[in-house]
């Protein structure tokens, strides 16, 4: 397992930066034992998030702390004003300067209007599919609510 693991290393040092180098372990061990999804803070342009989303043969879905907002959204974790309110927090305490609705749309277009790749939109059918939920459904009441405020 562990040549395996310093396999994924190698292969995944070349397509990230130096600087980078707890995401490329990061996500070696995560191909190494077959994980599907990993959590990144680091959402820089040309950062692990950005260049993993963009790797067609990628078996690792990259998530941003927006996006497991919005999984927690669709699962009804978290109602609409926590999902705004969490959002808003992180970029506050972070400094981001990001809209939540272009994050929206982004995650739309990810997961089911233009994904990077087929394994997103597999991914994210089977998540709602098992959770039983209705997407589209969640998406128009969090619209709906952010046109209300």
């Amino acid at each position: 397992m562990y040549q395996v693991f310093l396999q994924h290393v190698k292969d995944l040092r070349i397509i990230f930066e130096q600087s980078d180098i707890g995401e490329v372990y990061a996500i070696a061990i995560a191909k190494t034992i077959g994980c599907i999804c990993i959590v990144t803070d680091d959402i820089k342009e040309r950062g692990p998030h950005y260049t993993l989303m963009r790797m067609i043969e990628s078996d690792v879905i990259p998530l941003a702390f927006f996006e497991i907002l919005l999984l927690d959204y669709l699962e009804r974790n978290i109602s609409e004003e926590e999902l705004i309110n969490m959002y808003q927090l992180v970029c506050q305490f972070s400094g981001i300067t990001w809209r939540f609705e272009s994050k929206l749309k982004g995650f739309i277009k990810r997961f089911w209007s233009d994904p990077y790749n087929k394994n997103e939109k597999e991914w994210m059918n089977c998540f709602c599919k098992e959770k039983e939920i209705n997407a589209k459904e969640r998406i128009l009441e969090l619209l709906k609510y952010m046109n209300l405020k």
